[in-house]
């Protein structure tokens, strides 16, 4: 393991500009895995811990992705006329072109000979964060061969792939392996747009190295989380939870609203590592049964849950009549779910979706299970942007209850503060003022109406008053002589 201390003075000079006189976090040993970022002082809910800075920076440029941003700024350019003038074979807007910046990327990739500078090309763009460790200080690069990086065999591909792209690619052992280090890296502790983060952070959309949050050690209910300053990139980590002084400040590389199984799977493959935090290690996951099932007896109603096992493909229990289902069997009910709901989903009509969600998913998927998480995450998402083909009463009511319902799953959990909480409480409040003044217009119609009705009656009876006034006075009156 590398030594805590080294690493804690590599970090102090990378965030030295943010001048913390009395940090709230220190680099230790840690019980879950190695190192950890340990915090030095009893941390409030929602409290910044620290803030970090990206050593490395660049756009994703994946191959789905527009390629004309530029490789300095990333605003978008127009769609012609956006590569270097240079021949260096990257994006890069006017003023951008006259900067430091890709003064030193722009002589680093032409002496590289570019095989067709002047066509946008994912490979090179991507491969720029990587290269651009190169001209880091010892300092700088000391601290990425500092951070935990998993060597497998194929952490080499992408500098090998981007060889093929050029005519005078380096062949010098030391520079190839800085960037076969800085991918493996990047692809332990770095960000990649957070397809693979959680949710329940802020969205980024570069790839990025950030050294202290590298550090951090997972867990699949961590107790930060995370934002990004927009014009800086500079990110900003926050308590989700009280933590006390001395225990370890943890986030979250998975997706929260997976089992335990996907999760699993996603660590093993993705980090290389297997998670025993207590979630793993509990087949309910704390009561919120994200994997639940329904048993397949048809005489039980118990949930059927996975064994804790690490394996791929572990039996699963009943947690009422205690029958055993192979994992085939439960993923035939699992695909079946999620095949039927996603259908919804497809069928343009968000009507229809809700309408399926509320009335018939629960009769064959529990409410609790990740898929209908997910869907009724996609159906906030889409009423976020718009109404669709569902009135306003509906909109109301589905945003309200959805939100409630994502909202308590994170309390199972034990999930703290988050992006994601902040938007569901948000949205959920705002929905409670709109029912509450319908409730409040409704009383008043209500007692309006009731006002207008007593008015009546009490006119009814004055006329009724009068009539029989009317009556006994012509009934005593004398008879008119001729």
């Amino acid at each position: 393991m590398i030594c805590p201390k080294r690493t804690s003075e590599l970090l102090d000079l990378h965030l030295a500009p943010f001048k913390d006189k009395d940090p709230a976090w220190e680099v230790g040993v840690s019980k879950i895995a190695g190192r950890g970022v340990m915090a030095t002082r009893h941390l409030k809910r929602g409290e910044i811990i620290f803030q970090d800075s990206p050593l490395l920076i660049g756009l994703a440029a994946h191959e789905e992705d527009s390629l004309n941003s530029c490789s300095v700024c990333f605003k978008v350019l127009p769609d012609t006329r956006f590569m270097c003038r240079q021949g260096c074979g990257l994006p890069v807007c006017s003023l951008c072109s006259k900067k430091k910046q890709h003064k030193s990327d722009c002589d680093m990739f032409k002496s590289w000979g570019p095989n067709e500078p002047d066509v946008a090309n994912s490979v090179i763009i991507r491969l720029l964060c990587v290269a651009r460790a190169i001209n880091l200080s010892k300092d700088q690069r000391d601290l990425i061969y500092c951070l935990q990086a998993n060597l497998d065999n194929n952490h080499r591909t992408e500098v090998r792939n981007a060889a093929k792209c050029f005519k005078n690619f380096p062949t010098d052992k030391k520079l190839v392996e800085i960037m076969n280090r800085t991918v493996a890296v990047l692809r332990t502790n770095g960000f990649d747009k957070t397809t693979d983060r959680t949710t329940d952070n802020q969205e980024f959309n570069y790839r990025a190295l950030y050294p202290l949050f590298g550090v951090m050690n997972h867990d699949c209910i961590p107790n930060s989380y995370y934002t990004f300053d927009e014009k800086t990139n500079n990110m900003i980590v926050r308590a989700a939870v009280d933590i006390l002084e001395g225990e370890e400040i943890t986030t979250t590389y998975t997706k929260l609203f997976t089992g335990n199984i996907a999760r699993h799977l996603f660590l093993k493959m993705k980090k290389g590592f297997t998670c025993k935090c207590p979630r793993c290690s509990d087949s309910t996951e704390k009561g919120a049964f994200i994997s639940g099932l329904y048993c397949r007896d048809t005489n039980c109603t118990g949930l059927v849950v996975p064994e804790i096992t690490g394996l791929p493909h572990p039996n699963w229990n009943c947690l009422v009549c205690k029958q055993k289902s192979t994992h085939a069997q439960m993923m035939k009910s699992q695909d079946f779910a999620s095949g039927a709901i996603n259908a919804k989903a497809n069928s343009n009509s968000l009507r229809t979706l809700v309408h399926y969600l509320n009335e018939k998913s629960d009769s064959f998927i529990p409410n609790s299970n990740y898929v209908v998480i997910d869907a009724k995450m996609s159906v906030l998402n889409r009423l976020a942007v718009g109404r669709e083909d569902c009135n306003e009463d509906l909109e109301s009511s589905t945003k309200w209850r959805y939100c409630r319902d994502i909202t308590q799953v994170m309390d199972k959990l034990g999930l703290g503060d988050s992006l994601l909480r902040t938007q569901l409480e948000t949205v959920f409040r705002k929905e409670e003022e709109r029912r509450a003044k319908k409730q409040l217009e409704l009383a008043e119609k209500q007692r309006q109406q009731a006002e207008l009705e007593a008015k009546a009656a009490e006119a009814d009876k004055l006329l009724a008053a009068l009539a029989v006034e009317g009556d006994a006075a012509t009934a005593v009156a004398p008879p008119e002589q001729s």
